[in-house]
């Protein structure tokens, strides 16, 4: 027999659930720059991932290739390279012209961004770039111009080809395969400048800007958490409170899968099995029932008293961080380590020490929502 504490539970979940880190397709990008620009560094430093080799490369016009990896977020739109001033350059801005008026397409066959790669090395932004860049913006589409190279080019150099773009209205970023410089900042500017129904695949397939994907997704976690359990919900007993914690499946798979772990992994079962989430999940819920006169001060004993919707919401928020707390440290480990074994590193994180994250959360939550 279903227990009533389940199904309000239940239909609390599903309705947070319902848009949660929800990915309604892929992020379309189009990349764009002369040949020697940069533009393969740019995109396999950014999603480690090699389109090229592991895509699908299909071609759309004789100047670009659509590329897109099995199981991956981003639809990728390479631009074959040009020598600047040939009649090749004028073929290619002319084929540009294709993607400047796609408005009325479906959003799933549209551009979403455009990344105007220039050389910083080159050390001049040209009339030709200011052209194409000016009509892309006069559609408002999304654009905006990557200093490559920038590790090898002045300082004095990169900052006033940054001034002239500046001058003409269009926002640029210093980067470098390497040394990254002002990666993080375009991930940030790209991600904020994304249309809501794409910006949560680039948000879990950029792997440049870990601080982005905490931010953002923990910020998802209180949203829909708090819309969940806020006015309407039904009270249930402090002794159904593992409960709570046993129905977020859905929400520790999506932010597994915001941090770009799910891909580590077969399935999101296996991965939960292999990582012990749910040894976690359940001793924690254990562990919630014996604290909750700690984290609740005055309600009495344990089963007579009740959990509102305020705690509930605390509780939930809780437990969301403390997975992506957990994932942010292996997001960052990983970028610091290639190579990392990341089921051994998951591992050694001690329970005790989750435990305390989970607490912790809890008695910040619960303030936050008296």
């Amino acid at each position: 027999m279903v227990k009533t504490s389940d199904v309000i539970v239940n239909q609390a979940v599903e309705k947070a659930m319902a848009g949660f880190l929800n990915e309604e397709g892929k992020t379309n990008i189009l990349v764009v720059g002369a040949t020697g620009s940069g533009k393969s560094s740019l995109v396999n430093r950014v999603f480690q991932i090699d389109f090229a080799k592991t895509g699908v490369g299909t071609p759309v016009t004789q100047a670009t290739t659509k590329y897109e990896v099995d199981d991956f977020p981003i639809t990728l739109f390479d631009t074959k390279g040009y020598e600047v001033a040939t009649d090749e350059h004028k073929r290619f801005i002319t084929e540009m012209e294709s993607y400047m008026k796609d408005s009325k397409k479906k959003m799933d066959e549209q551009i979403h961004m455009i990344w105007y790669c220039i050389a910083a090395s080159g050390h001049r932004v040209t009339e030709t770039d200011l052209a194409m860049l000016k009509k892309f913006s006069d559609i408002n589409k999304p654009v905006c111009v990557v200093l490559t190279k920038s590790d090898i080019t002045a300082v004095s150099d990169v900052n006033t080809l940054m001034q002239v773009l500046d001058e003409h209205g269009f926002d640029s970023f210093a980067v470098s395969s390497r040394a990254g410089i002002q990666l993080p900042k375009l991930m940030e500017w790209t991600y904020n400048h994304l249309d809501d129904a794409v910006k949560w695949a680039f948000l879990r397939a950029q792997q440049v800007n870990v601080e982005l994907k905490r931010t953002e997704i923990n910020k998802a976690i209180r949203q829909h958490a708090t819309m969940a359990f806020g006015v309407g919900f039904t009270p249930i007993p402090f002794a159904d409170g593992p409960i709570l914690l046993a129905n977020q499946g859905v929400m520790i798979n999506r932010v597994l899968k915001g941090y770009g772990l799910d891909g580590l992994f077969g399935n999101f079962e296996n991965l939960i099995g292999t990582l012990g989430v749910g040894q976690i999940v359940s001793q924690l819920g254990r562990y919630l029932v014996a604290q909750i006169l700690k984290f609740v001060p005055g309600v009495g004993t344990v089963a007579g008293g009740m959990i509102n919707g305020s705690v509930a919401t605390s509780l939930t928020i809780a437990l969301g961080l403390t997975v992506s707390e957990i994932s942010y440290r292996v997001a960052i480990a990983k970028l610091q380590d290639e190579n990392l074994d990341v089921e051994s590193f998951m591992k050694s994180i001690p329970m005790d020490e989750i435990k305390g994250l989970f607490e912790q959360f809890v008695k910040d939550e619960l303030k936050r929502n008296k």
